[in-house]
């Protein structure tokens, strides 16, 4: 269903391209979309409540933290302050995944992997938009400190790549 201008689709037995099954492929990236955006919020709420900015609870000594901290920078912190720019980016983001479950070809993995975009900017979208912020959570030691969101757009994105050369191997 997520736009994938590599794959041939034939409809499934009885189906029509535009009848039941490519509205049960959208409700599946939306569905997935809504798990990712509440188990995200969900967190963020637990965090913010019961951390104070900066604090860390180690989970694995040397490899897994739990560290608050509040992002006003896009992935990694590129673009602090830089809070417009953020917000019309999410915005162009949220707005061309739509546009690729609602105009693409039917497919499980692309379908699934735009629900797990969708999802992860729709929940640092609403963030930037009430606060400014992302509130970032997950440490490990070799990387940046990152939350679920995050981790469900770069899933995403890298399972939209793997979708891509798949098809075009086929």
């Amino acid at each position: 269903m997520c736009y994938d201008p590599v794959v041939e689709h034939t409809p499934h037995h009885g189906e029509k391209e535009s009848g039941a099954g490519r509205r049960a492929d959208l409700l599946v990236a939306l569905g997935l979309a809504l798990v990712v955006f509440v188990v995200d919020q969900g967190i963020k709420a637990i965090v913010e409540a019961s951390m104070r900015a900066g604090e860390s609870i180690t989970v694995v000594p040397g490899f897994l933290s739990i560290t608050y901290i509040r992002n006003d920078g896009g992935a990694f912190g590129i673009l602090g302050g830089s809070q417009l720019l953020l917000l019309v980016g999410s915005v162009v983001a949220v707005g061309v995944v739509i546009w690729m479950l609602l105009a693409g070809q039917r497919s499980r993995l692309p379908t699934l992997a735009c629900g797990l975009v969708l999802g992860g900017a729709v929940g640092n979208l609403l963030d930037r938009l009430t606060t400014g912020e992302v509130t970032d959570y997950v440490h490990f030691s070799f990387w940046y400190v990152f939350n679920a969101a995050d981790a469900a757009i770069t899933i995403g994105v890298a399972a939209l790549i793997l979708s891509t050369f798949r098809m075009q191997k086929d």
